[in-house]
């Protein structure tokens, strides 16, 4: 199963005209790409992800982190301190609900459906990162590799494991292997991030039986084949195929050895 939950850069309808925010903003603050390099087909046995940008509703913090949470699940400004609302447009409690209603519990509730089923064998939750940690980050300021990989989260002043690091390390083997020819990075290519994760989506499905690792691919890989102009956006997309082919591969590789 495939989950990808900041791959979307639409402006809700119940908000539209409030925002302050260009397209090219809202490519480059959405996981950019996402929804194309990390969709499988028929491949996975399910794809989850949206078309709504992150900037409104982001999928992947609790519902009840609103502002002042600088990073919450509506936004008020952009990675690098950009207003996403006009002022005094920010939405109310009434469309902040709505909204939550229309696109944050159905997402959630349609993942915990697929996983209750039981025929789930691994869950990876896909993004796309910038190449170099922004400012409201973790890392900021940092270069990252082109391949993170995540499968721990905190939990009651404890760290829980969301995946075996066997599992995880043999998905990170596969995918240094996949994109051995590729150098668009000054840091380690490939890692396992050691500390627990922040994501919400991981915390809240990472705690079962089945094994849940975030998988994130920087997008230096391909943001240098991204054209922009004032009403046109064009990406690459035999890059962005051949980029989906490699991570293909290096799951594919994990399921049949170490899964099937």
């Amino acid at each position: 199963m495939v989950i990808i939950p900041h791959g979307g850069v639409k402006v809700p309808d119940e908000i539209s005209g409030y925002e302050a925010v260009t397209s090219f903003d809202l490519f480059i603050q959405s996981d950019s790409c996402a929804n194309e390099l990390f969709n499988f087909n028929d491949n996975v046995a399910s794809t989850i992800n949206t078309d709504i940008s992150r900037l409104f509703i982001d999928l992947d913090r609790p519902y009840t982190a609103l502002p002042p949470n600088i990073d919450g699940v509506v936004k008020k400004t952009t990675l690098y301190g950009k207003p996403v609302f006009y002022e005094d447009m920010f939405p109310d409690e009434i469309a902040i609900t709505n909204m939550l209603q229309r696109y944050y519990f159905p997402f959630h509730e349609a993942i915990r459906k697929i996983i209750d089923t039981g025929k789930i064998d691994l869950v990876l939750e896909c993004h796309t990162m910038m190449a170099v940690g922004p400012k409201i980050s973790h890392d900021p300021g940092k270069p990252r590799p082109l391949v993170i990989l995540e499968n721990r989260v905190s939990n009651n002043n404890s760290v829980i494991k969301t995946c075996g690091d066997d599992l995880t390390a043999s998905l990170l083997e596969y995918m240094g292997k996949s994109f051995i020819k590729e150098e668009s990075t000054i840091a380690q290519k490939y890692t396992i991030r050691s500390e627990p994760s922040k994501g919400f989506i991981l915390k809240r499905f990472g705690s079962g039986k089945i094994p849940v690792i975030r998988l994130s691919i920087s997008r230096s890989l391909f943001l240098n084949d991204v054209y922009f102009s004032s009403d046109y956006m064009r990406v690459d997309e035999l890059r962005i195929m051949q980029l989906k082919q490699l991570i293909w591969s290096a799951i594919e590789k994990l399921f049949i050895k170490n899964i099937a």
